[in-house]
């Protein structure tokens, strides 16, 4: 079950197109390739990372926080405890809109201090609903960049597994 403050803060820092409706997103948790960490203080929710462990590639799908105040050190905590969780031989991947509004630099450059580098390839990232805006976006990468082939192979598991597309 999701806790009602994780959709709280998914609905608040994620626009509709940009997110599953709550049914779907709790469907997507019970899936054993879906993980989250949460960060708390006295069980108050400070914001949280939402991936997909695919064996050789994780996915970084939300990460949101829930106090600007604290974006920095808590962004930087929950990217350090996953770059920690997940398996050396991995890569660790997120996307990052190319048309960069002045809350996604922030985000862009906390992936950036935690020793991600961004990909040339464009991607294309669809909308969680039918009839929604796509982004334009690139993929960023830990701990390494990835070559075009890598990239179209990642782009086709996230199409199907994450988005539902052929």
């Amino acid at each position: 079950m999701l806790p009602d403050d994780v959709w709280e803060l998914i609905s608040n820092s994620y626009k509709y197109e940009r997110r599953r409706c709550r049914k779907q997103f709790e469907e997507v948790c019970s899936r054993s390739s879906y993980r989250m960490i949460d960060y708390r203080n006295a069980d108050v929710l400070k914001g949280f990372i939402g991936f997909w462990d695919f064996g050789k590639w994780v996915v970084i799908e939300h990460l949101a926080v829930s106090n600007n105040q604290v974006f920095h050190e808590t962004m930087s905590m929950l990217l350090k405890q996953l770059i920690e969780q997940v398996d050396k031989n991995v890569i660790i991947v997120a996307e990052v809109d190319i048309l960069l509004a002045p809350e996604h630099y922030l985000l862009k450059s906390e992936y950036v201090n935690a020793g991600f580098v961004e990909n040339p390839y464009v991607y294309i990232q669809p909308s969680y609903h039918r009839g929604c805006a796509s982004y334009p976006q690139r993929i960023m990468s830990f701990p390494h960049s990835i070559s075009y082939e890598q990239f179209k192979d990642l782009r086709s598991l996230l199409y199907r597994f994450i988005y539902g597309k052929n």
